[in-house]
């Protein structure tokens, strides 16, 4: 059995690239990528991309998908899904998509409402022509993609937990801080359905709590967003910027607690790395942290940003009640496992 993987590639910034990477090293079978880059504005790569995926010498093409990867507004995803399927078809080779998110009549802004709806609806539908087999990762957006378009072929499988964490000896040193400071920490690339204003309102109001965001923007187009908060920020909290790789893992290795305040949110790869790290989580009242609430009593939710301070306020303050959570989240990880999402994948490649 072999695989050939289709994501942005090992050295893109993305944590999509994060979790092909961790796919991988799970599967008990071969695997190999194809490496696309993140976001570019040339098209013949992702065209030459295509083809190189579609000549490969595998049993399943299986492509991890978000809309992002394939240029500005998604263009480059017609002809290298095209291609992709002209190749695969010819060649009698199954083409397994994962989305990791789905666009739909929420993620659409004015102006020119009703054309952007239609090549959303228009690029699910392309999306599902081309797959034997889609894999979400949370139920929420199986629905929100069935609006747009049906398959007969389908799995909700969950993240899988990360398991290459790291030591990281001082690591509140590495971002400024004293070891026995509290520090409460948002992690992941910046981005407004994050929340970051509520994040701040939080902090606000707990001055004599430390608070970091720990991360920066992933492209040009957040960076006017990033400098207002930025300049919001009161004076308990930080803003590393980009991290590149050990300073990632430094930052949850930091954090004693993990605000995600987002206003959006289908699948979080972050929610995983704090499991992996055995992080307690405060998060937005969200369809998806509601479900693993529901499972793990490692995260709190809250409704109302004066909810949120209240649970941040006594969490800071309750080592004991942490510890709790962080117990929550080592026995999830431990049934959730990266190795046991890759024997479900492993199980569906072997049927197609």
């Amino acid at each position: 059995m072999r695989v050939r993987m289709v994501a942005t590639g090992r050295d893109q910034d993305c944590g999509i690239a994060t979790y092909t990477t961790s796919l991988q090293d799970a599967l008990a079978i071969e695997t190999d990528r194809t490496g696309v880059k993140l976001r570019s504005p040339n098209v013949l790569h992702y065209v030459r991309k295509a083809i190189d995926a579609g000549r490969a010498d595998a049993d399943v093409i299986h492509v991890q998908h978000e809309y992002g990867i394939f240029g500005p507004k998604s263009v480059a995803s017609w002809p290298f899904l095209l291609l992709l399927w002209l190749f695969a078809t010819i060649r009698g080779i199954p083409v397994v998509i994962t989305l990791h998110t789905v666009w739909n009549a929420e993620t659409i802004d004015p102006p020119l409402y009703r054309t952007k709806r239609l090549y959303v609806r228009l690029n699910n539908r392309l999306v599902a022509a081309v797959a034997d087999h889609l894999i979400f990762l949370s139920e929420e957006t199986r629905e929100q993609f069935a609006l747009d378009a049906t398959h007969p072929s389908v799995s909700v499988l969950p993240h899988g937990v990360q398991t290459d964490t790291r030591e990281v000896p001082n690591a509140k040193a590495e971002f400024g801080y004293d070891e026995e400071t509290t520090l409460v920490v948002e992690p992941g690339f910046i981005r407004p359905v994050k929340g970051y204003e509520t994040f701040l309102e939080i902090a606000r109001a707990l001055p004599d709590v430390a608070f970091m965001i720990a991360g920066g923007v992933q492209d040009r187009s957040h960076e006017a967003y990033a400098e207002r908060i930025r300049n919001e920020a009161p004076a308990n909290v930080t803003m590393t910027g980009v991290l590149n790789d050990d300073r990632f893992h430094a930052s949850f290795a930091a954090a004693d607690l993990v605000v995600l305040p987002y206003e959006v949110v289908t699948q979080s790869g972050i929610l995983n790395w704090c499991v992996a790290y055995e992080l307690p989580v405060v998060a937005s009242d969200r369809e998806y942290f509601r479900e693993f609430r529901e499972e793990c009593a490692g995260v709190e939710i809250f409704e109302s940003t004066d909810e949120a301070i209240d649970l941040v306020r006594s969490l800071a303050a309750d080592p004991e009640r942490r510890a709790e959570m962080a117990r929550a989240m080592h026995d999830y990880g431990k049934t959730h496992s990266m190795a046991a999402v890759a024997d479900d994948h492993r199980e569906i490649y072997e049927r197609l």
